[in-house]
């Protein structure tokens, strides 16, 4: 008896930690009784830009680059208001340039790091970092992968590109600025650390590295597996205990969404149903922000693509669908596991839906009428 209540005293944190990777890991297994899984379907290069800024960020935080960071940072910007402000704006606009994606990875820890500092809850902060950086990626065409995707497709016209998202952009930051502002409120942080103090100068320069190559592999301009050989073969000889720093159930919950999601968008059942659907633009938009909620803004991009010549409103549709539930956008998921690494969800989850229904309902109104 002893021994069960010990195995499951240790089971259970794990059960409620690791819990969206076995919901993921059990739907995927259901999907595949229907339609056999289809490996090609998994994204490597996001897994790969993931395992390797997973071990960037855990090489910042172990040099103490972070703490740094987050010391001056905060002696910048030292209250909540100027604090979101900044946040909202850098992560933005990261997610312009390198994709949503790693603009959480490389704002995030240094938010939780900030938190540890001043010792208030950062689950705000990081879901406006979230929403901004789900809206300002859709700006540009290498901002995210559906947009990336939708642009080649469809060769849409660079100009035609950017009169599309910019006005979604636009709207959806005002709302976001303007969220902080009314809701993002209180007195002064206060904190000693403000001197830069790096630990290990060689673990700073290999995570500059290793940060650097996966920028250049995000913007297609080296190959992800000479980053991801480069930026492993730095850490095995100057960081080597980052390997296990490394969220690895979160890097399978990505595998696991891309098969489930692989092989749903396959049944010939979900084709003939968004056939029916598609018949309208609107229609074409409410649909693939609708279906973006259930399978994420990527695969309903993919899908909707092959039934619809209205490129205008399905780029929107997947843009306003990446707000929503955790799983309409794949970098909402990557925030929200960061986080709860390290707190507990119930606050964070009712906060992220609550705000996450609110820029959607405002930039859909938006979109309708104009």
């Amino acid at each position: 008896m002893p021994n069960k209540q010990n195995l499951g005293a240790k089971l259970l944190p794990f059960l409620k930690r690791e819990a969206f990777f076995l919901i993921t890991l059990t739907a995927t297994l259901a999907a595949a009784f229907v339609k056999a899984p289809d490996f090609s379907a998994i994204h490597w290069n996001v897994i790969s830009a993931l395992f390797c800024l997973m071990l960037v960020c855990a090489g910042f935080d172990q040099c103490n680059a972070l703490t740094s960071l987050a010391g001056i940072t905060i002696r910048a910007f030292n209250t909540p208001r100027r604090l979101g402000f900044i946040l909202i704006a850098v992560t933005g606009a990261l997610a312009m340039l390198v994709t949503n994606d790693v603009a959480l990875l490389t704002i995030v820890p240094l938010t939780l790091t900030i938190a540890r500092m001043s010792g208030e809850n950062p689950a705000l902060l990081i879901i406006l970092e979230t929403l901004s950086a789900n809206v300002c990626s859709a700006l540009t065409p290498f901002g995210n992968p559906q947009n990336l995707y939708l642009y080649s497709f469809y060769s849409i016209p660079t100009g035609d590109f950017f009169a599309i998202t910019a006005p979604f952009c636009a709207v959806g930051l005002l709302v976001l600025l303007a969220i902080n502002f009314l809701v993002n409120r209180g007195g002064y942080y206060a904190t000693d650390a403000t001197k830069a103090e790096i630990t290990s100068k060689p673990l700073l320069a290999v995570s500059a590295a290793g940060f650097a190559l996966n920028v250049l592999s995000v913007l297609r301009l080296v190959d992800y597996r000479i980053s991801l050989a480069a930026t492993v073969l730095l850490f095995l000889v100057f960081g080597r205990k980052m390997f296990l720093k490394v969220d690895y159930f979160l890097l399978l919950t990505f595998v696991c969404f891309f098969l489930f999601t692989g092989s749903v968008t396959g049944m010939p059942a979900v084709k003939q149903l968004f056939s029916s659907l598609l018949t309208t633009p609107v229609a074409v938009f409410l649909t693939a922000a609708a279906a973006s909620q259930v399978i994420s803004n990527v695969p309903a991009a993919a899908l909707l693509s092959g039934f619809t010549p209205h490129y205008r409103e399905l780029l929107l549709g997947v843009s306003a669908g990446g707000m929503g539930t955790l799983i309409a956008s794949l970098a909402s998921l990557i925030s929200y596991k960061l986080y709860a690494n390290e707190y507990k969800t119930k606050k964070y989850m009712r906060t992220f839906t609550l705000l996450n229904v609110l820029v959607l309902a405002v930039v859909t109104l938006f979109i309708l009428l104009t």
